[in-house]
């Protein structure tokens, strides 16, 4: 039951990734929103969410994982109401900021809770994986609630749907989750490397997502100021008596390289999600609840991923399983580079079950690269920067693909092209990138990680007790 309630909150939180996309047209004409403002009710979940992980899944490691949860899920609650009640731009921007920072308290420590709940290697790494496979359903799932709940309901219901979980959660954890004893030690939090990190994560972020919108000079200086405070929060913190990440936590190879092959996974997988929702609705002019429902056999397809990685993860290693995701993500984005604007929707379905196969196998064994073997003391720490590492992946890839997109659109159109024409050929130069990156990242965890990462030996059932024969 606990892990039921737990892996509820984490799909909550995954859902509100993805739970907006469909619902922005409409969202825009009831609130008179400008494109920049509409792209803030987006992009102020991310960064604060993004942003505030680490310092999250630390603060859970000090403090006590459930006490850290109830605290996020209590703000996070708070501020879904109030963005399901925003009557202005102002009042659903400062509100999804609200659901970052309560999401970026309440993730890590759910993670590091759901690890803690077994100790068998083989029962955690099973778990992991139900937790892992979840997460990555609900971000498409998302996708599909979006443009039921728009279309039948209300958009504010995209929102209005989480309080009844944080309450749940709110009234049941501390009945089915015993509290975790503290680390021991003086519990201070490192404040100056928590701002650097987050400051260095919001201007990395900022600099790619708005590389459509402002000049080269603006883009440049934004990166460059997210890579110096990266730098100084790496001084910092090799100076620090009680830092907010040790050095030490990146000495373990296969730890460091799946955080790498996450930021891969999600920058595909959060770009396919947004622009085959765009192509789905602008060239192909489906309507939100058609839009939704025909990303369901993408759902199926993920749902056996991350059956087929939780089964096999235990046998044969994540690297083998994460290399077969990756490649077989770099397929299904060729695939899906494909796409014509006067095609339909079934030309679309073979690279979207295989991207969504890659997506349901990769969530899974990268998550058990990445936490299944820590110590309790590090673990909501391991938990904050795989999600950080999602959360901001998936953020500065969406924001420079989108930014190639949209020039490679915008030269077509200059030159005469038919605006659907010229949106499809975008979303292809973009869908071609994800192919080479996932393929780049293939090569990468086949030499980064060790051959036997994520193996549990399995119990040997000979009878051990039967006479010797000969």
């Amino acid at each position: 039951m606990a892990l039921v309630l737990l892996c509820s909150v984490q799909m909550m939180l995954n859902l509100d990734d993805t739970v907006v996309n469909v619902a922005l047209p409409t969202l825009q004409r009831t609130l008179g929103l400008s494109e920049g403002g509409l792209t803030w009710i987006v992009n102020a979940y991310l960064l604060t969410f993004g942003g505030f992980l680490l310092l999250g899944g630390r603060c859970a490691d000090l403090f006590g994982p459930r006490r850290v949860f109830l605290i996020g899920v209590a703000i996070f609650g708070i501020a879904s109401l109030m963005t399901g009640s925003a009557q202005n731009s102002a009042m659903i921007i400062a509100s999804r900021a609200g659901q970052g920072i309560g999401g970026a308290a309440a993730g890590p420590a759910a993670l590091a809770m759901v690890a803690g709940l077994f100790s068998d290697p083989r029962a955690r790494s099973r778990t992991l994986g139900i937790w892992a496979g979840l997460g990555g359903f609900a971000a498409t799932l998302g996708v599909v609630l979006s443009g039921l709940l728009t279309e039948y309901m209300s958009w504010r219901w995209c929102f209005l749907i989480n309080v009844p979980v944080a309450v749940a959660a709110l009234v049941a954890v501390p009945r089915l989750v015993p509290a975790r004893r503290p680390v021991a030690g003086p519990r201070r939090v490192d404040g100056i490397g928590a701002a650097l990190v987050t400051g260095a994560a919001a201007m990395l972020a900022l600099g790619f997502i708005d590389a459509g919108r402002v000049g080269p000079v603006t883009i440049a200086l934004r990166i460059g100021t997210g890579v110096v405070l990266l730098i100084a929060f790496a001084v910092v913190e090799s100076r620090h008596t009680a830092p907010l990440i040790p050095l030490s936590f990146f000495r373990n190879r296969d730890r460091a390289v799946a955080n790498l092959a996450n930021i891969a996974l999600c920058s595909t997988n959060v770009s396919m999600l947004f622009f085959l929702t765009l192509y789905l609705q602008q060239v192909l002019h489906l309507g939100p609840a058609r839009t939704g429902a025909a990303w369901l056999p993408f759902c199926a397809t993920v749902i056996l991923g991350f059956a087929t990685a939780a089964w096999s993860v235990p046998r044969v290693g994540v690297r083998v399983i994460l290399m077969a995701a990756l490649g077989t993500g770099s397929i299904g984005m060729f695939l899906l580079s494909r796409l014509s604007y006067t095609g339909d929707f079934p030309a679309l379905l073979p690279g979207l079950l295989v991207a969504g196969l890659g997506m349901g196998l990769g969530f899974v064994a990268m998550t058990i690269a990445a936490v299944g073997e820590t110590h309790d003391d590090i673990t909501g720490l391991a938990s904050g920067l795989v999600a950080t590492t999602q959360q901001l992946g998936g953020a500065i890839g969406l924001g420079a693909l989108g930014a190639v997109a949209s020039h490679r659109s915008a030269q077509l159109v200059r030159t005469g092209f038919r605006p659907e024409f010229a949106l499809t050929e975008g979303f292809r130069v973009a869908f071609l990138i994800c192919a080479a990156l996932a393929a780049a990242a293939t090569v990468l965890v086949g030499i980064g990680i060790t051959r036997n990462a994520g193996i549990v030996e399995l119990p040997d059932h000979s009878d051990a007790t039967a006479p010797a024969v000969g």
